[in-house]
């Protein structure tokens, strides 16, 4: 390659060699061009730049189809995780297959296209905890369907009637059963709670999750604390997340606004709570200092607190089990929770329910006694009755169609008593249906 030669100098000779500086490569493309008509096209794709589709951009395109795919085109619930499946290879290949989170999609893109468009799409989340009220053993996911489902049941306290079984009071819900919501930020103290009995010793309903709430768990929280009235007590981490976890259980979020004001509880850990207690370096994070002292006093953190907070945490389990359950209780009976007690009206007619019901359960134990049960003949072609029974309703158990074979009028009856025993185990599907019927199964 020959040297270029060296210009004297003065203005007019460096201009030149500016010009020939800057244009040199453009120089030999054009001359490449020249040669190679094929380099224009590179050239071409090369300074020419296309938008690129972003994730939300290609989301906003494919999401209604995705939606139908995972649904029955809308005929049936669909998990959130369905949802994404189907609309995963799609919004990647219009994106140049970068990699879309699960979480970015069903915490972002999905709820802001639902509430941007006001589709009536039948969502479903995974359940992401617990809840589990006093007296009954019930206990429920904190998914869409579950606490819908619960919501849809929730009843005032109901007198049921002895008839064989003695009288007993039904109560779904917060209404003469519930003194309080407890909130856990952590799924795994449940049989710490049970061992205690906490739940009814104080009349709690005990909702447990996976880290923040959910926003199954804020619904459900809104209208159990909200319609009755009844204090959340909320206990959870000394760090960041658990301080957010308090402070979106007050207040109106993206995901979530309340219907209720609602009286909450911080039952810590809060400072005066950790004294004792070992603490560990505190989560990394990518927000910046000032930002955290923002978010912390936001969630209502004190500046005591947030110098902490900012370096180091405490979580409940560095807390031995009776020494968390003497905090608990103490802080409950600082506050002055009571057990539950109706008012007067409720109290009388379910004495007078369960005095007729000793009677009557006397009177039977009488008759049972003296009872005396004639020889039954069991029919040579029973299996092939009941397998006829069970062949026209699949849905019910060899034993409910003996009944039926016995009298062929007991099928509303039979249906009637398996919905009452999913309610009482804390299932609400297909509580519509059953609307007009009492808990013993017999239409009102």
């Amino acid at each position: 390659m020959t040297k270029k030669p060296q210009r004297p100098r003065n203005i007019a000779n460096d201009m030149i060699d500016v010009i020939e500086d800057a244009t040199s490569k453009w120089t030999r493309q054009k001359k490449s061009e020249e040669r190679h008509p094929g380099m224009i096209r590179y050239r071409v794709s090369r300074m020419t730049k296309e938008p690129r589709t972003t994730q939300k951009d290609a989301a906003w395109q494919i999401l209604e189809e995705a939606y139908m795919a995972a649904s029955g085109n809308g005929t049936l619930p669909a998990l959130a995780r369905q949802i994404f499946y189907q609309a995963r290879p799609k919004i990647m290949a219009m994106t140049d297959d970068k990699e879309i989170c699960y979480g970015y999609f069903s915490q972002t893109l999905l709820p802001d296209y639902i509430e941007q468009h006001g589709v009536d799409w039948n969502v479903v989340y995974d359940a992401r905890g617990h809840f589990e009220e006093p007296h009954t053993n019930r206990r429920i996911g904190c998914g869409t369907i579950e606490v819908g489902n619960y919501l849809h049941a929730m009843n005032s306290p109901r007198i049921v009637p002895a008839e064989v079984s003695g009288a007993s009071v039904n109560i779904i819900g917060p209404s003469g059963g519930i003194s309080g919501v407890l909130f856990c930020e952590k799924e795994g103290f449940n049989p710490l709670f049970k061992a205690v009995n906490l739940a009814n010793r104080f009349d709690l309903m005990i909702v447990s999750t996976k880290g923040v709430s959910v926003t199954a768990a804020r619904l459900l929280i809104d209208q159990v604390c909200g319609s009755a009235g009844l204090p959340l007590f909320v206990l959870h981490d000394f760090d960041v997340a658990g301080f957010m976890i308090l402070g979106t259980l007050q207040r109106d979020t993206r995901r979530y606004q309340f219907s209720h004001a609602i009286e909450t509880i911080d039952l810590g850990l809060r400072l005066e709570d950790i004294a004792d207690l070992g603490r560990e370096p505190a989560a990394a994070s990518k927000v910046t200092e000032n930002t955290l002292r923002d978010q912390l006093a936001e969630n209502g953190a004190t500046d005591a607190e947030i110098a902490i907070l900012l370096h180091e945490r405490v979580e409940l389990n560095a807390m031995t089990s009776d020494d968390l359950i003497e905090m608990i209780e103490r802080k409950l009976e600082a506050y002055g929770l009571e057990k539950v007690i109706p008012d007067d009206t409720l109290l009388g007619k379910a004495y007078q329910e369960f005095h007729r019901s000793q009677q009557l359960l006397s009177q039977f134990e009488q008759v049972r006694r003296k009872f005396k049960a004639p020889k039954i003949k069991v029919p040579k072609n029973l299996r092939r009755q009941v397998g006829a029974v069970l062949d026209e309703h699949d849905d019910l158990r060899w034993d409910d169609a003996l009944q039926i074979v016995l009298d062929e009028t007991q099928l509303d009856h039979v249906k009637a008593k398996k919905q009452t025993a999913k309610k009482k185990s804390g299932d609400f599907t297909g509580n519509e249906a059953d609307d007009d019927v009492d808990d013993d199964g017999d239409a009102l």
